[in-house]
């Protein structure tokens, strides 16, 4: 079930939420099954989502390596699917057509179904009626909870990594949560000046990809920045990102020359390679931002209507700016909307951003040591 679309939340906060809380007054409890031989996980969409939550679908493989698990996830994030680490047996759900995907995952005679969704009603209620034990999220007040023989706590006040830990905890893992992905050798990557490469995602993905955007002209100041002490922008994004990368092109002027435009040109399952690689990494909170934190790059990610202890990207290299907007942060679980929305990130200047990325401070061995003004490390 996408979060970017309005009328199945609309759905899920009216119709299934009723049905949730009859189907929850029939408490169930049963304990994680020894040995199950068919495992079902429920992913539908977003792929910085998936991509987080691959660190609880190993530890679920690691608890059951005899079984076979299935994942079922949706159309846009079937790239993330394919990069978790884990043997996994993935089948495309459309989630906005529920009767379908119940009958898809009722013909897989599931033993055990795993809902890593945090909020909504519906892919509850499909593990619930699809599976003879079920593990799922638990968020404060939601009554999804009551749907699951095993609830974990979902809090909002904590790191999504957090949230996946705890699942992972319930299979068994210990130690740090980490994402779990496997990446291949970007093969663009060998034409690209990668010691002076600095990665830059415009653009986020879903109904709050406007208020996330970091304003063209902030980005136009960074970027003509970056060009004057030797660095190379480059742009990455899908095919559709490339008017946002033209509009800025046209901002930009004869700086434009000196950077380049990946659109469309990396695919996901390279992209993580190219990031660790590159000199810097400058995003939105979106997959990207996400994905050079499971790759441990060096990572600026760009917050306003979230917050970057919630979803920022967690890496001994990363660091985050957070917008000092009185409304930030007003986006938990990625539905809520705020009327101030689209004024948050205009308050995150470059005034604040420009120093810390080219001149105040660096990355040495992990940790931020200051540096002399004007001077951008790794320049020559």
């Amino acid at each position: 079930m996408a979060r970017s679309n309005g009328w199945m939340r609309w759905l899920d906060r009216s119709l299934l939420a009723a049905a949730a809380r009859v189907l929850a007054t029939a408490n169930r409890h049963r304990s994680l099954p020894v040995s199950p031989s068919r495992i079902g996980i429920i992913q539908p969409s977003a792929i910085g989502d998936t991509l987080i939550a691959s660190g609880a679908v190993t530890a679920i493989a690691d608890r059951y390596p005899q079984a076979t698990l299935f994942i079922f996830h949706g159309e846009n994030n079937a790239p993330a699917v394919g990069m978790i680490a884990a043997p996994l047996t993935a089948i495309r759900c459309d989630f906005s057509r529920p009767h379908r995907a119940l009958r898809m995952l009722r013909t897989a005679r599931l033993d055990l179904v795993i809902d890593l969704t945090p909020w909504p009603n519906l892919t509850a209620i499909l593990a619930r009626l699809s599976a003879t034990c079920t593990v799922g999220f638990a968020p404060e007040g939601s009554v999804r909870g009551g749907l699951f023989d095993v609830a974990v706590p979902h809090r909002g006040e904590r790191h999504e990594l957090e949230n996946l830990a705890a699942m992972a905890r319930v299979f068994g893992a210990i130690g740090k949560y980490r994402m779990e992905l496997r990446s291949t050798e970007c093969a663009l990557a060998r034409e690209l000046p990668l010691e002076r490469l600095v990665v830059c995602q415009l653009s986020a993905g879903g109904t709050r990809a406007a208020e996330k955007a970091w304003p063209l002209d902030y980005w136009a100041a960074l970027c003509r920045k970056l060009i004057d002490l030797g660095y190379t922008p480059a742009f990455t994004g899908v095919d559709a990102d490339q008017r946002t990368v033209d509009e800025l092109s046209a901002q930009l002027g004869l700086y434009a020359a000196s950077t380049i435009s990946l659109c469309g040109k990396i695919p996901l399952s390279e992209l993580g390679d190219l990031l660790r690689r590159a000199y810097a990494v400058v995003s939105v909170d979106t997959s990207v931002l996400h994905l050079a934190g499971a790759v441990d790059a060096r990572v600026f990610g760009l917050h306003g209507p979230t917050r970057s202890w919630r979803w920022g990207a967690r890496s001994a290299r990363g660091y985050s700016f957070d917008s000092p907007h009185p409304d930030a942060g007003f986006i938990v679980y990625g539905t809520e909307t705020h009327p101030s929305g689209m004024d948050i990130m205009k308050a995150l200047a470059p005034e604040v951003v420009l120093p810390v990325l080219c001149e105040h401070k660096t990355w040495k061995e992990g940790r931020l040591e200051p540096v002399l003004p004007g001077v951008c490390p790794g320049v020559t």
